[in-house]
């Protein structure tokens, strides 16, 4: 299995950047890599160096001036791909420059060329809807991808020999097909007057072409077909999944992958909170973020191991399940500028505050709250893994110490105290009466608006500072 991959030279990658891969270990969803960040932030460039070491060594990859970054040696490409059993492999520009390469196996006796094979589907997934009859098992079909076609094309090549092979194996590849749609999909292969062939399906008894094919159906076929007949230890790379995807079938996709990942690597590149799942991460899945930094270079960052380690409690606690629930996990797909507030009630008073002395907070409020203020630590430390810059934390008035302990743990972020023990008035049940800059039903007092307006006004200068 794939253990790390160097990339330096492609794209974006002006400088070095390494990425490791999560090894499955048995657990549901342990060999996940999940890739979040902006678009045209890397994260199909990974993929596409991940894809190049598919090629036969006699047949080395070319890359083309323009995905040659001149910041590395003036436009030359190094990638490395480390294995944790059958060696390591570099291809590198050759002395010359230009858009010829060189493989290598480094570690391991080089007459054992074979790499490892990474089933690599891509986010554009339009297949044609005629096609000839071709067979291919699945790592020609692998090899084949790679030295035919770009690694960005508008179609997938040759996908008719993989639909091939599923009607030769209809019955397990329907058996995941019916997991994620949810219901069995009557189809087959057929073929017209003219020799070329057609999928078939039957819906409520009748017949259509492929032509009248959903894009979601058609990313359901290709996502499936990735998965039904890899084997244990095999690698797949996906594409954004979500693609055309209603979020049931998200869910169910997610569900597979999980699954499939105890004894496989599954690497996705994602912009949908629906992959990103806290019990993989939990279970020893990796989450990464790219981003593209000022001086236009490729920038990637991996969640903790400690930060994962919290992650557990979050989603233990029985009482709060929400914390980092779908609202939270919009975090990992903002581009920074995040505001943490201790509960879901702040999140819904700030913003009723600000309304009120009508000023516009520049960022973007966490979730539904961490959940207490000795959670607002933990998610920093998630949000400084990631590589976000630009954080601010509100702590209630009567919770200075944590205030002192989050300054002092993220001095590169703000931590802001309000003035009142809380945001609103707590009447006494089963607590000591609270009182807050707020009134019970969510008023903001007079004597508080310009205290309001500073605190907003002091959120709102952090951002901008450069």
């Amino acid at each position: 299995m794939i253990n790390e991959l160097t990339i330096h030279g492609l794209r974006g990658f002006g400088e070095e950047r390494t990425i490791q891969f999560s090894i499955p270990n048995g657990k549901l969803g342990s060999g996940l890599t999940i890739m979040v960040g902006a678009n045209n932030s890397g994260k199909t460039t990974i993929f596409e160096a991940l894809r190049s070491f598919n090629s036969p060594k006699d047949n080395p990859p070319s890359f083309s001036e323009r995905k040659r970054n001149v910041k590395c040696e003036n436009g030359k490409i190094h990638l490395l791909l480390k294995t944790t059993d059958i060696g390591d492999y570099r291809i590198d520009t050759v002395s010359s420059g230009g858009s010829t390469t060189i493989m290598r196996k480094i570690g391991f006796d080089d007459t054992w060329w074979d790499g490892p094979k990474v089933f690599v589907l891509q986010s554009r997934r339009f297949a044609d809807y005629e096609f000839n009859q071709s067979f291919m098992d699945r790592e020609d079909y692998i090899r084949n991808q790679q030295m035919n076609i770009h690694n960005r094309t508008a179609s997938i090549y040759e996908f008719n020999a993989r639909l091939f092979k599923m009607q030769k194996n209809k019955e397990s590849f329907d058996l995941l097909l019916k997991r994620v749609l949810g219901y069995d999909l009557e189809w087959t292969i057929e073929q017209n007057d003219n020799g070329m062939y057609f999928l078939k399906l039957i819906v409520n008894g009748c017949s259509h072409s492929s032509e009248g094919l959903g894009d979601g159906i058609w990313s359901v076929f290709t996502i499936c077909d990735a998965l039904y007949d890899s084997t244990s230890n095999s690698i797949i790379a996906i594409d954004e999944p979500e693609l055309s995807l209603h979020p049931a079938y998200q869910n169910r996709i997610l569900q597979l992958f999980k699954e499939y990942a105890k004894d496989r690597q599954i690497i996705i590149n994602t912009h949908s909170p629906y992959f990103v799942d806290m019990d993989s991460l939990v279970n020893g899945a990796y989450l990464y973020r790219t981003i593209k930094n000022k001086e236009g270079n490729i920038d990637v960052f991996r969640l903790s191991d400690e930060a994962r380690s919290s992650i557990n409690g979050f989603i233990k606690n029985i009482n709060q399940p929400h914390t980092l629930g779908i609202a939270a996990k919009e975090m990992f797909f903002l581009e920074d500028r995040i505001i943490i507030t201790e509960g879901q009630e702040d999140v819904i008073m700030y913003n009723q505050a600000a309304q009120t002395v009508n000023i516009k907070l520049n960022g973007t409020f966490f979730g539904w709250g961490s959940g207490g203020s000795s959670n607002i630590s933990k998610i920093a430390k998630i949000l400084q893994d990631l590589g976000y810059k630009k954080v601010v934390a509100i702590f209630d008035g009567d919770k200075p110490d944590d205030l002192q302990r989050f300054t002092e743990s993220f001095p590169e972020y703000s931590g802001l105290i309000i003035p009142e023990a809380d945001i609103r008035d707590k009447p006494q049940v089963n607590k000591p009466e609270k009182l807050g800059m707020m009134t019970e039903g969510g008023s903001l007092k007079e004597q508080y608006k310009d205290a309001i307006k500073e605190l907003f006004s002091r959120i709102n200068q952090y951002f901008t500072l450069q």
